[in-house]
């Protein structure tokens, strides 16, 4: 390989360090270093190349399912059902040590399975759960950690937006893809409270149980009439993944069901109304527009980066390692991990799908096992510092008592748990190929 090959991608990646922490717009510094190597190196046709890559995101079907499933997800939001969920769990588990932090990861898992957004669920967690937990004696640690892993569990458990972004990049069916990680998903909840009842046993003043008098005031008829209140998100669930599930409906009419069924169910709860509804699509549209900004200049970025041989220096290097396909793929996995910490996740998937796939498939990894194991590392993404979006998204909703430090030293037991997932279905691939294989073959 020539040396200005090598140049130009050692220009273009310190480039994109040094935009990421100078902190520039991260579409802007995608689309600008894009811009000036394209025109440089290549010539005036990198110019015609934003057009073309704007075009391509537009025209991908599959991508439409993005601000319905974000609408879904603010919808759900505006409906105020976590809080009525989260009384009941409350009520029912609060004799245990750990068991408002349970019951917070319960409530996590459920929007998870009906969101998608990880925005919303930690925004909405941490306004109504981390203060009750504080008021009973819970560590600050132990109770932010719980709110961002738990809130960040619908970047993975379908209906993920990560997903319906990976599959059409990597050439996968979205719908596989939401089979592939679902118990591993799941899996990773159930982790998070073991941890938290462990933890709850070893350091009882972490996490004490609910006074007894207090939940005395209710009686068992009342606990249990408030778990009817999962019912509402069992409608959503079924809305979206019984109708992919049934062969009713490809991902993206399941996630126009699904935005549907979230309407009903605001309306069934007296929520629904023209200020919430404009609410609701106001900030659908933000967030819509700054994932298909990064989308564009992502894959004009992507585009130019492939073009100019960056993505032939990255595969000559890690093929050319002596260290076999696994050392390879814990070096991917390792690139993954220390991408998601620099920079938004949107655009980290952009640069490393396009180059790791080929090369994993290259070296013998099932594609739909690789992809799914990529995206429960970028699970990590949402909570390792110094970007952590989750940790801001409650950082700014957090009582003025908690400080970021305690925040960042709380979710670092949960990232621990995250990568002996990744262990987990390194060892017992079954955990990620047999519900895709069984129910799709």
């Amino acid at each position: 390989m020539d040396a200005q090959t090598i140049l130009i991608f050692v220009l273009m990646i310190v480039g994109l360090l040094i935009g990421i922490f100078s902190g520039y717009y991260l579409f802007l510094v995608l689309g600008g270093l894009a811009l000036i190597f394209g025109v440089i190196f290549w010539g005036d046709a990198a110019i015609n190349l934003i057009t073309t890559s704007a075009f391509t995101s537009m025209k991908n079907y599959t991508l439409l399912a993005i601000p319905l499933f974000i609408f879904m997800g603010n919808m759900m939001e505006k409906s105020g059902l976590a809080e009525k969920i989260f009384h009941s769990l409350s009520l029912l588990l609060g004799r245990i040590k750990g068991g408002l932090a349970v019951a917070v990861l319960l409530v996590s898992l459920l929007f998870a399975a009906s969101t998608g957004v990880v925005g919303a669920t930690v925004v909405t967690m941490g306004l109504l759960f981390l203060p009750a937990m504080l008021q009973r004696g819970y560590n600050p640690k132990l109770a932010t950690g719980v709110i961002c892993s738990g809130g960040s569990l619908g970047i993975l458990i379908p209906p993920s937006i990560m997903l319906i972004i990976y599959g059409p990049l990597a050439q996968i069916s979205v719908g596989q893809l939401f089979y592939a990680v679902m118990i591993p998903g799941a899996l990773l909840g159930v982790l998070y409270i073991i941890y938290v009842l462990i933890r709850a046993q070893i350091n009882p003043d972490y996490a004490p149980a609910v006074p007894k008098e207090e939940l005395d005031q209710y009686s068992v008829k009342e606990k249990l009439i408030g778990i009817l209140h999962i019912f509402p998100i069992g409608i959503i669930v079924v809305a979206v993944l019984g109708s992919i599930w049934f062969g009713i409906a490809p991902p993206t009419e399941a996630a126009a069901v699904g935005a549907f069924a979230a309407m009903l169910v605001a309306l069934a709860y007296r929520k629904l109304n023209f200020k919430v509804l404009k609410e609701t699509l106001y900030v659908t549209l933000q967030t819509t527009s700054m994932i298909y900004a990064i989308l564009f200049l992502g894959n004009f970025f992507v585009s130019v980066f492939m073009r100019l041989g960056g993505g032939r220096v990255v595969e000559q290097v890690l093929t050319s390692l002596p260290f076999g396909k696994w050392g390879v793929f814990i070096i991917m996995l390792l690139a993954v991990f220390i991408l998601g910490m620099l920079m938004d996740w949107i655009a980290s998937i952009l640069i490393i799908v396009p180059i790791f796939t080929p090369i994993a498939i290259a070296l013998g990894f099932d594609p739909l096992w690789f992809a799914a194991m990529i995206c429960i590392m970028y699970q990590t993404s949402f909570i390792t510092p110094p970007f952590a979006p989750a940790l801001f998204y409650l950082k700014g909703v957090a009582p003025k008592s908690v400080s970021t430090g305690q925040i960042m030293s709380g979710v670092w037991p949960f990232v621990a748990i995250q990568v002996l997932l990744i262990i987990l279905c390194a060892l017992f691939p079954s955990l990620i190929l047999w519900l895709p294989n069984k129910l799709i073959g």
